[in-house]
């Protein structure tokens, strides 16, 4: 991938009844932080999956007998059922419809505006205008007149940029979710296999990260032109994951903070 399709930080909360963690069936609530260029689609014959491929944290909670237990898992994709994704469903597996999504290479845009200022103003005498509210007479005294006076200026507004974006939401509401995402990108911990998970939001459970499960998977994205060479799925979500943790430890002045 080129640095003209940068990744993205995906923010998404969810809600997981029957969740396999800690050997038990469980509800699991919690947050994802996933650094992603897209939303990705799967399909493996009539089953459809999107994911989310890139590095990433997930933090959850759980009940243990009526205490709650925090879990916390490195992950190397997100991957659900789409269909389970409906506005309508009374429990959301994952809120996928309206995530914060962040671009911390966003720069600040300078855009001019038009203002509309109205002033009411006070008139002596005979007055004859077109924004002309109400009258007073007075005995003895010339009449005074409320006039509305309107004018346009232009503003000059400038649009935060992406990288103040991101440390608002993260460094403030979401802070105990990029801290340990952070610290992984700064330790190197993403690189090394044994400590990334998949999180299987469809299958309801974490699973060790292995791109060699999508073997015979299909990423439809990547399939656009039928007379390209057939990308090997496998191989496709290992380059990617390892691609945008290079960006990322690359660019850390934009991701790591």
């Amino acid at each position: 991938m080129s640095e003209r399709n940068p990744p993205l930080l995906w923010v998404l909360d969810f809600i997981a009844p029957s969740f396999q963690v800690l050997g038990q069936k469980m509800t699991l609530t919690g947050d994802i932080l996933i650094a992603s260029r897209q939303l990705w689609s799967l399909l493996h014959e009539d089953t459809v999956r999107s994911a989310l491929i890139g590095p990433g944290v997930v933090k959850g909670r759980v009940s243990i007998k009526e205490n709650p237990v925090n879990i916390e898992f490195l992950i190397g994709t997100a991957i659900f059922d789409p269909t389970e994704m409906r506005p309508g469903e009374p429990i959301p597996l994952v809120n996928i419809l309206n995530p914060e999504v962040v671009d911390p290479l966003e720069q600040s845009t300078p855009e001019q505006v038009q203002r509309i200022l109205r002033t009411l103003v006070v008139k002596k005498g005979t007055v004859s205008d077109s924004g002309r509210l109400v009258t007073l007479r007075v005995k003895g005294a010339l009449p005074q007149t409320l006039v509305v006076e309107q004018t346009m200026v232009a503003q000059n507004i400038s649009f935060v940029s992406g990288i103040r974006k991101a440390r608002f939401l993260l460094g403030g509401q979401k802070r105990a979710l990029y801290t340990p995402f952070r610290d992984a990108l700064e330790r190197n911990r993403f690189s090394d296999p044994a400590r990334i998970w998949d999180f299987r939001i469809d299958k309801k459970k974490f699973e060790p990260f292995d791109s060699s499960l999508f073997r015979d998977w299909v990423i439809v994205e990547m399939q656009a032109d039928p007379d390209a060479t057939p990308v090997d799925t496998s191989t496709a979500i290992d380059e990617e994951f390892s691609s945008i943790l290079e960006y990322l430890v690359g660019n850390r002045e934009y991701f790591m903070f």
